[in-house]
């Protein structure tokens, strides 16, 4: 069954529990989101997940994009998501939890808490300084899409990876990695096992630089890089679905 890729939005109405704003990574679109999303709709959460400019279409269109428009894309959904009036929470896979990490360092009081699945902060390629050079020489390398365990599952990505938008990538870590102390809000981090697009480390990164005082994490044991479409999704996204309840419930026991 082929996956939707375009933006989606689930409104439950003033009956939901809360809203999660999903963004998905790079070279990648709302697909690798989509089943993730639908899994907190029907467990009564709000779902806002943006297309990225640039994204969804060629590697060539995806090549004049930026960092900063991904990044105020996603700040755009995250009013729309609080327009829908419930605590608003953000996860995001790869570059999406980049992005996200970003947002929780400029607009962390909008937000209940954070999920993030293999998210990048750093690269651990020595030849990745380069990309701002080679962008001229090299316009695009090999597709870094559908790292996936599973043998019936691809995700849906640019055919190939843009070195231009790739080096802007780069730069969004380069400002976002050394702020990552102003981070106070709760954290649930994924990692896999084994990656082969983001080096597992980066979640240790993320963990060591963020001032949160309620940091989860877990291990995905079978899944790849894309683990929100691999054997170890439905880890995810119940655990999201129970941090987020979890965090209710004592924000809730405040207020009472």
């Amino acid at each position: 069954m082929p996956i939707e890729s375009e933006e989606f939005t689930f409104d439950l109405g003033p009956d939901a529990k809360a809203t999660m704003l999903l963004c998905h990574g790079f070279t990648s679109d709302p697909a690798s989101m989509r089943p993730w999303g639908e899994y907190l709709r029907d467990a009564g959460f709000n779902v806002v997940a943006p297309l990225l400019p640039g994204h969804g279409q060629t590697w060539q269109v995806l090549a004049k994009s930026t960092w900063q428009e991904w990044y105020a894309r996603l700040e755009q959904a995250l009013d729309e998501a609080l327009a829908l009036g419930r605590p608003v929470f953000a996860g995001g896979l790869s570059m999406g939890g980049s992005l996200t990490l970003r947002l929780a360092e400029q607009r962390g009081g909008d937000l209940s808490g954070l999920v993030l699945v293999n998210p990048a902060i750093f690269d651990s390629k020595p030849e990745g300084f380069l990309a701002p050079v080679l962008k001229y020489v090299m316009p695009s390398v090999a597709s870094i899409g559908s790292d996936v365990n599973k043998p019936d599952v691809r995700e849906k990505t640019t055919s190939r990876t843009p070195v231009a938008a790739y080096a802007s990538l780069r730069r969004l870590w380069k400002v976002t990695r050394p702020e990552l102390s102003r981070i106070t809000v709760p954290l649930r981090i994924y990692t896999s096992a084994e990656d082969h697009v983001v080096n597992p480390r980066n979640s240790a990164v993320v963990r060591a630089g963020v001032r949160s005082k309620d940091v989860e994490s877990t291990v995905l044991p079978r899944s790849f890089h894309v683990a929100t479409l691999d054997y170890d999704a439905e880890t995810i996204f119940s655990g999201s679905a129970e941090f987020m309840e979890r965090l209710l419930t004592k924000t809730r026991g405040v207020h009472d």
